[in-house]
């Protein structure tokens, strides 16, 4: 047990200081990741912006998190409650007790949502979904 905390604390940390990197640098100045699809491509991914939209999340402007990527906005809080539980289900039981409990019509339906929104980012009548440039 105490190997189980001792590893789940130095995931935590190693989360925290990423946060807390994200949290302090600045406008602009490298904390975004850049998306190779889009460099590729010259289309949006459903991932676009999804840095710029934590470092938002981390600075509670939420309004300008959806414009950077609103489908990570509204399923952050699940990510964070799916990966809190895992690590809380980690030091009890030293295994994944969560991940068996989602039902797969959940994870297929997020699929489909997140290929969708991908899509719809990049049609001109949508346009209000593609991630915004500072």
């Amino acid at each position: 047990m105490k190997k189980r905390i001792l590893i789940a604390s130095a995931a935590a940390f190693f989360a925290a200081a990423a946060l807390l990197y994200l949290f302090f640098t600045g406008e602009g100045e490298g904390a975004g990741i850049p998306c190779v699809f889009h460099q590729i491509t010259g289309f949006y991914c459903s991932g676009c912006g999804t840095s710029r939209a934590l470092r938002s999340i981390l600075h509670l402007d939420l309004y300008q998190a959806l414009r950077y990527n609103a489908i990570f906005t509204v399923g952050f809080p699940l990510l964070a409650a799916y990966f809190g539980g895992l690590g809380i289900s980690y030091i009890r039981f030293g295994k994944d007790r969560i991940s068996g409990k989602i039902p797969m019509k959940l994870v297929w339906l997020f699929i489909a949502c997140a290929l969708l929104y991908g899509i719809l980012r990049n049609i001109p009548f949508f346009s209000f979904l593609a991630p915004t440039v500072v």
